[in-house]
């Protein structure tokens, strides 16, 4: 298949990019022109210059693609860009799959493809764009907070164990994220796009364990400092709310439609993402 991708040198769209070379996809990706496409280039990626906002103008070049595969988030202007980008998409005609989040999903001890979103403040403007991709028979993927490879928003805990100094986390610990590794989250990319799968879809593995317990499986040293939600809100805004959502969030809707199997959860795989972490430091 022809692939258009946006985001392909953030952390979720280089993982895709990857996995769609390796099952033989041809990947054109939308690079910002001060961004590194090296790496891209090596995967045998072709680089198209530009950004979301710029997208509307480029839709001569962006004919006869089969799929678009949206994972890119704008440095300003976020929402208009990610409008103008799905709109753009829609309006050519391939199969379109959007990137949202499990943070639309909201505070939930159980919840699943066709629960109604509860956003948090952060992504409170991200389910009018899931709509309009879901009307026009595209595909909306919620993953879970990602971990695995250079990591994300784990990073500082393995950084934090490795220089022994503290972490911080937002509330008490025993609330819940719905999560998924980067490898995995990246074949389910791969089974929507080639399978033209629609409508709500998650990225979810099996994990049960609380936040405290996830970081202490990470290292049992690990020091933590815990600080309130309304002390870090101060700092953080409603980036503070996120970090402190309790989910139990589930994807049987997802896996029966894609045949996904994802095998990891965070605290099973420490060990391999140990060794993924230290090797990103390295690249």
């Amino acid at each position: 298949m022809n692939i258009f991708l946006t985001g392909a040198t953030g952390y979720i769209g280089s993982a895709v990019a990857s996995a769609l070379r390796k099952n033989n996809h041809e990947v054109t990706a939308l690079v910002r022109p001060d961004a590194d496409s090296g790496k891209l280039r090596e995967l045998g990626v072709a680089i198209l210059g530009g950004d979301l906002e710029s997208l509307p103008s480029l839709r001569e070049q962006l004919g006869g693609f089969d799929a678009f595969v949206h994972t890119a988030q704008s440095r300003q202007n976020t929402v208009a860009a990610d409008r103008n980008a799905i709109d753009t998409f829609i309006g050519l005609g391939g199969h379109v799959l959007f990137t949202s989040g499990v943070w639309v999903v909201g505070n939930t001890t159980s919840a699943d493809e066709t629960t109604p979103a509860q956003p948090l403040d952060i992504v409170a403007w991200r389910p009018p764009h899931e709509q309009i991709v879901l009307d026009a028979g595209g595909a909306v993927l919620r993953p879970g907070v990602v971990y695995g490879g250079r990591q994300s928003i784990c990073a500082d805990w393995f950084a934090a164990a490795e220089q022994k100094r503290a972490t911080t986390l937002v509330g008490d610990g025993r609330n819940r994220w719905a999560m998924v590794h980067i490898s995995e989250l990246a074949d389910l990319y791969v089974r929507i796009v080639e399978q033209r799968a629609s409508g709500m879809l998650h990225g979810i593995d099996d994990s049960d364990a609380t936040l405290d317990e996830s970081m202490r499986a990470v290292s049992p040293d690990l020091e933590i400092q815990r600080v309130p939600l309304e002390k870090a809100r101060e700092t953080m805004g409603s980036f503070a709310d996120a970090l402190a959502v309790d989910q139990r969030i589930f994807s049987k809707i997802t896996r029966e439609k894609t045949a996904w199997t994802p095998r990891l959860t965070f605290t099973s795989s420490v060990a391999q993402q140990w060794q993924e972490w230290r090797e990103a430091q390295k690249a």
